[in-house]
């Protein structure tokens, strides 16, 4: 099953109206790109890597040696979010959209299994965040503007500082097609 299968139309403008909100807090209009520092600070949130956390330990040499995770939140007032330092930028751009995704769902924390060091997930919660994580990263109507401007999906890319997986992401789950 498809993430617009598992996500009602509802939810899914509902993801296009908290990224628009966000962008407007941000006085960005809907092509411009939004970058995931920017929106961390406008959400008072700590972006860090593992080996910045003391608290992890037992599990910085876990994080620092896989490449099995991208992001996640540890900490929810102040909020921390531990980023893979591993993974190029646009990766982290898409990773720390995804958290954010999290946070403006108001999505309860998760635990992180001891053993892994990895996060016990709930998928419901993860296709959310997933699909917000898009919308902010790349909005509905920001494809429609590189659709107008002819913008190739690379272009697209390089200007909302995402990765072309996510622009053709974005494409199919919108069906605007770059």
């Amino acid at each position: 099953m498809t993430l617009t299968e598992k996500l009602t139309t509802e939810f899914r403008q509902r993801c296009e109206g908290i990224a628009t909100e966000q962008r407007g807090l941000l006085n960005l209009r809907a092509f411009n790109p939004l970058p995931a520092d920017v929106l961390a600070a406008q959400l008072n949130a700590k972006i860090l890597t593992p080996e910045q956390i003391p608290s992890l330990d037992p599990c910085v040499a876990v994080l620092l040696d896989s490449d099995q995770w991208s992001a996640g939140i540890i900490n929810q007032n102040p909020l921390w979010i531990v980023n893979n330092p591993r993974h190029t930028p646009a990766r982290r751009e898409s990773n720390l959209m995804h958290e954010f995704g999290h946070v403006l769902l108001k999505h309860k924390i998760v635990r992180f299994d001891p053993s892994t060091g990895l996060p016990l997930r709930r998928q419901s919660d993860e296709d959310e965040a997933t699909y917000l994580g898009g919308c902010l990263q790349i909005p509905r109507r920001g494809l429609l503007w590189a659709v107008q401007r002819q913008m190739t999906q690379t272009e697209t890319a390089v200007h909302f500082n995402a990765s072309e997986e996510m622009v053709r992401f974005r494409s199919n789950v919108t069906g605007v097609n770059i």
